[in-house]
């Protein structure tokens, strides 16, 4: 604990350090050197509101970001990179500032019957599959990288020199509130999410 609040001491310190030279409040230019982005991930980051700013409407430098916002951004990011990553089309579709997250269904509604829904579809995607998956049969039902499945740390099975993950195990995964509120969801699991939507909506 001791180590661990040390380590948090020195980030905050080291950020104080980095944001010294600027002004308070910061433009869109000076937050995106001081944050290492791009302009288009900065662009995100305001426009979705996940970093705090005031906008004047104008045309140019219309942005104007309080520090201590860009503080809490930087000290957030090191625990939780995923979070402020912007969503999958972000970037093929910004020269004509569309906003994918806002036209896709980003996840479920597991308040209401959508949970079953959804253990009903992927049921049927994985009725022809072994009740043992490989790696790679993961990633063809998820739509997501064999480093992506390895790094959420399924219930798995080792049999060297594979991994191997049963289908019930793999089922109650995506299906889970952890999988639903992936932030930046891969193509495959916008598609599911929207055939899933679908399917209750003809109910």
């Amino acid at each position: 604990m001791k180590k661990e609040t040390v380590s948090n001491d020195s980030l905050k310190e080291k950020i104080e350090e980095i944001l010294t030279p600027y002004p308070d409040p910061m433009s869109r230019n000076d937050f995106r050197i001081v944050c290492q982005i791009g302009t288009r991930t900065s662009l995100y980051l305001l426009q979705s509101g996940i970093v705090p700013c005031k906008n004047n409407g104008k045309k140019t430098r219309c942005y104007k970001i309080a520090k201590k916002d860009v503080a809490e951004y930087l000290y957030r990011r090191e625990s939780d990179p995923m979070r402020y990553t912007p969503p999958s089309g972000w970037y093929y579709n910004y020269p004509k500032h569309k906003k994918p997250a806002a036209s896709l269904e980003r996840k479920l509604n597991y308040t209401g019957e959508e949970r079953l829904l959804a253990k009903e579809w992927y049921e049927q995607q994985l009725a022809n599959y072994p009740d043992v998956l490989t790696v790679a049969q993961v990633c063809k039902v998820t739509g997501y990288q064999r480093r992506t499945i390895l790094k959420w740390l399924l219930k798995t099975i080792l049999q060297t020199p594979k991994y191997r993950v049963p289908k019930v195990w793999l089922l109650e995964f995506v299906t889970s509130d952890f999988f639903n509120e992936i932030s930046r969801k891969c193509g495959r699991h916008y598609a599911a999410i929207k055939e899933i939507s679908s399917s209750r909506k003809a109910r």
